[in-house]
């Protein structure tokens, strides 16, 4: 095989594989709102976005950060977005890896629900306004030990299984 013919293969599998893998979206969907054409196009596997329910999803590039969304696979409506890139950081500086207490300065314990393995407290939630606008994305924490005050941020999550009851906020 010719040089320029190897060359142009190796470029063509490597787009293909690309484009299998990570889609590139514009921007992060809105829950509820109909999922992105490039989504649909990404390969869709299942994912487990509440107890013993899976929705269609797929792995998209949005400003170079891995995010997986889901969709409702008769309406293809947007159930669940989460990311657990590392270089995603909220507009407080929050980010995966970081500490989150999960009790108030007095001690009193915040109102934390467990979500598909994480715990989810409306005490830890921002916006990440480059690339979601006004959205609210909830820390997906992972106990720091069994009793521990303190939590790990592993993933940003927002989904429409999420039951988070009132916060009544500092």
């Amino acid at each position: 095989m010719e040089r320029s013919s190897v060359t142009l293969f190796c470029l063509l599998a490597v787009s293909i594989f690309d484009g299998h893998t990570a889609a590139q979206v514009p921007k992060v969907p809105s829950l509820g709102s109909q999922v992105p054409k490039q989504v649909l196009k990404a390969r869709a596997t299942q994912c487990l976005t509440d107890v013993q329910h899976h929705d269609p999803c797929a792995s998209v590039k949005i400003h170079g950060i891995l995010f997986t969304v889901a969709w409702d696979r008769e309406t293809n409506a947007v159930t669940y977005i989460s990311t657990s890139d590392h270089r995603l950081v909220t507009d407080s500086e929050l980010g995966i890896g970081g500490g989150c207490r999960l009790v108030d300065e007095a001690g009193k314990p915040y109102v934390v629900v467990q979500y598909i393995g994480w715990l989810v407290t409306p005490a830890w939630t921002d916006t990440i306004r480059d690339v979601s606008d006004d959205a609210m994305w909830y820390a997906a924490l992972r106990r720091e030990t069994q009793h521990s005050d303190s939590g790990r941020v592993v993933a940003f999550v927002q989904s429409r299984y999420l039951k988070l009851p009132q916060w009544p906020g500092p």
